[in-house]
């Protein structure tokens, strides 16, 4: 029995995915929703949600497309590292048109355009999302700028949203980027969680999972907090270790003893840096004992005797 069934969940609470089912409106986020809301329904050409990793910028964004009406058409661009040519392409066929691949950069513009006239005059809104913004070239950032530009005499023909980390707004603040920046009215700063959302964002996690036994003791949730400054990702990694701990001595109470232990077993400094070199932050009982709770939730041991041979254990 892994530890979900233990505790009669229907699946992990805690899973860092930008599940959207599980988004939490805390102050912030909830201000970013309204924002994103707000741009669509009066037709606004840009839109800016920046905010350091782990804060939930996808979670937010995929959480807003679900409730997008018929209406509205979109393309949602993930590897933004792309030159405008091929941004242009990656749009084009994300919205479902077909292009030659031999078309010129004014072809595909023109090919763009045709498009989102026939779009608005069926009734429908185009958007492009982008996600990891802060990775687009400076000529690709340009770019948008000047399809911004396709409109009517009435209304924009594209709204924009770019989703990204705290350098964004440093890049829209170069000089080449000027006028880019100043067409960006409506922007947003994604803030950490407060020490009483992390308690309630907690809950909120627990009870979508379909949680009816278990409970974080007042004192593990602020340790929880103190530990992951509030920072979504951070506070679910440590979340799923504490219940994994928890689990391990039978306790349908996560005490503030869980938290140490799963802090011990994952540095959040670490974390938060996001590097991947585990042996250097976990010594060889942390490791091994990482390796298993991965193992339990995925009920395959067969991958531990692997990573443990490869690794000297």
């Amino acid at each position: 029995m892994n530890y979900l069934e233990y505790y009669g969940l229907k699946e992990d609470p805690f899973k860092i995915t930008p599940d959207y089912r599980y988004f939490y409106p805390s102050h912030s986020h909830k201000k970013a929703e309204d924002l994103l809301k707000f741009v669509i329904d009066n037709g606004e050409g840009f839109c800016l949600i920046t905010g350091e990793p782990g804060l939930g910028k996808t979670t937010v964004i995929r959480k807003f497309i679900s409730t997008l009406s018929k209406n509205i058409i979109y393309a949602f661009v993930l590897t933004p590292k792309l030159s405008p040519e091929e941004f242009l392409n990656v749009v084009l066929d994300d919205l479902g048109l077909k292009v030659n691949g031999t078309l010129s950069k004014h072809e595909l513009i023109k090919r763009f355009r045709d498009f989102l006239i026939d779009k608005i005059k069926k009734g429908k809104k185009v958007l492009i999302i982008v996600d990891e913004a802060h990775n687009l070239p400076v000529e690709t950032l340009e770019e948008l700028r000047l399809l911004s530009n396709l409109e009517t005499e009435k209304e924009k023909l594209v709204q924009i949203i770019l989703l990204g980390q705290p350098e964004l707004e440093r890049k829209l603040k170069s000089p080449e980027l000027r006028q880019l920046d100043q067409r960006i009215p409506n922007r947003i700063k994604l803030e950490p969680l407060t020490k009483e959302e992390t308690e309630k964002y907690i809950h909120h996690r627990l009870y979508i999972a379909g949680n009816k036994s278990i409970k974080f003791d007042d004192k593990a949730v602020k340790k929880i907090y103190k530990y992951s400054k509030g920072i979504p990702r951070i506070i679910n990694i440590l979340s799923s270790r504490a219940l994994m701990s928890a689990f391990l001595n039978g306790s349908f109470l996560v005490k503030p003893s869980h938290v140490e232990a799963a802090k011990e077993a994952i540095n959040t400094d670490f974390i938060i840096k996001e590097k991947l070199d585990i042996k250097k932050y976990l010594n060889k009982k942390n490791f091994i004992i990482l390796l298993l709770f991965i193992a339990n939730t995925l009920g395959v041991a067969f991958i531990v005797y692997q990573l443990l041979s490869r690794l000297g254990y």
